[in-house]
């Protein structure tokens, strides 16, 4: 959440200091870095859950450090002290940790949970990782008016999408000042927290930034350090621990949902994975969450959304099927807000033409990704989807025009 609210802040200023294109004289915008950790704070604060609710409805909440004492028990100390806490059935819930790589100087870098709450606003800003974390900071710290460089392990940034939609995203970013050395594998980094050096071998040779605040975006992971529970036996995965379809781990007594379990780590799907896994536990149940269709949205300015299968997953699998791209610059939606600009790329199964995926890059892509998700889940033809009509003008209108456009409706282009 605090990330969305530094997004936003980004958004914010680049709209203040843009505010003449619209008539608007909004005079010189300057950043108060202070009060826009002061609001992430606050925000933070206000979404928490609150134990009251949960006590009101039998449940016992203990606030604390939590470490296994043995299998069954938890040892959670607090600010009033330790208490033990044992139970029959355990479901891990604990969230992960950003990947810090094994390189030299490592401890130079701060994490993106770091890069969020600074005590002071980083004007050079180097972030080690293309994929979601360090693409939504690029974006957010660059319209805040930091110079930010971004350096990627792989060919393309975002590799979980089809390299069309992720250079596209690129090429905006781009265009506002954010530099992008791809192909790029640290090696190790020198100097001093915040007036750090970023050594990189790329393109067959050696390289290294300027001093800058470096942060590592690399991703992220459950470790079993978190609870002390590296004694426990339990098997862990790529990401977080090895669970069973039903969530349940290597230990019969102990379940995982969210972060903890390494299956998709989102806000949505952690809360469906914790509903499951608490069911499962109480009840001896097997079933399984859904997350055959999982919308996901990266938070650059504007949007990235993806749900179902890329082109390239589905040229993977063997899937008949067909694409429709569009670029969306010129839309009259686009050009009334000032927020013109985006990409849109359909992939219907050959034959019964049924939506099997959606990706875009779109100022409201949050938003119509699930859309696009209820499509898909549902099994909506693109025939279908070229009888809805839409609302003119708006971003949902593009949408439905592309799968218009494959059966040479009536329709902008």
């Amino acid at each position: 959440m605090p990330k969305k609210a530094l997004v936003r802040a980004g958004r914010v200023h680049r709209l203040v200091r843009e505010a003449g294109a619209f008539g608007v004289r909004a005079g010189e915008a300057r950043v108060d870095w202070p009060a826009v950790v002061a609001r992430q704070h606050a925000i933070v604060k206000r979404l928490q859950p609150r134990p009251e609710a949960l006590e009101r409805a039998g449940i016992r909440v203990v606030l604390g450090d939590a470490r296994f004492a043995d299998p069954r028990t938890l040892r959670v100390t607090g600010p009033a002290g330790a208490v033990e806490v044992a139970g029959e059935r355990i479901v891990i819930g604990a969230g992960s940790e950003p990947v810090v790589p094994a390189v030299e100087g490592r401890d130079l870098g701060i994490t993106s949970t770091e890069l969020l709450f600074l005590p002071e606003f980083p004007r050079r800003l180097v972030l080690v990782g293309a994929g979601v974390i360090g693409l939504e900071m690029a974006g957010a710290f660059s319209d805040l008016g930091a110079e930010v460089t971004v350096l990627g392990r792989e060919a393309e940034i975002l590799p979980a999408l089809d390299p069309d939609v992720a250079a596209y995203i690129r090429g905006i970013l781009e265009s506002r000042g954010v530099a992008f050395r791809l192909g790029a594998a640290v090696t190790g980094l020198s100097g001093s927290r915040g007036a750090a050096v970023v050594r990189y071998d790329a393109g067959g040779g050696a390289h290294e930034t300027a001093p800058a605040t470096v942060c590592w975006s690399v991703g992220r992971r459950w470790h079993a350090r978190t609870l002390g529970a590296e004694g426990l036996g339990l098997e862990t995965g790529r990401l977080g621990l090895r669970t069973s379809p039903d969530l349940r781990t290597s230990q019969p007594h102990v379940w995982a949902a969210g972060d903890a379990a390494g299956n998709v780590q989102l806000t949505p799907t952690a809360a469906l994975e914790g509903k499951v896994a608490a069911l499962n536990a109480l009840r001896g149940g097997q079933a399984a969450p859904d997350l055959s269709v999982v919308p996901q949205t990266i938070f650059t300015t504007p949007e990235v959304a993806r749900v179902g299968l890329t082109h390239r997953e589905a040229r993977a699998r063997g899937v008949d099927c067909h694409v429709s791209t569009h670029d969306t610059r010129g839309a009259s939606n686009g050009v009334a807000t000032g927020e013109d600009g985006g990409y849109l790329k359909l992939v219907f199964e050959g034959g019964s033409e049924r939506v099997l995926g959606v990706q875009m890059v779109s100022w409201a892509a949050a938003e119509l990704i699930q859309l696009a998700a209820l499509a898909i889940r549902t099994g909506v033809t693109a025939e279908r989807l070229a009888t809805q009509l839409s609302v003119h003008p708006s971003h949902a209108e593009r949408f439905l025009k592309i799968a218009a456009h494959e059966y040479h409706e009536v329709c902008e282009v």
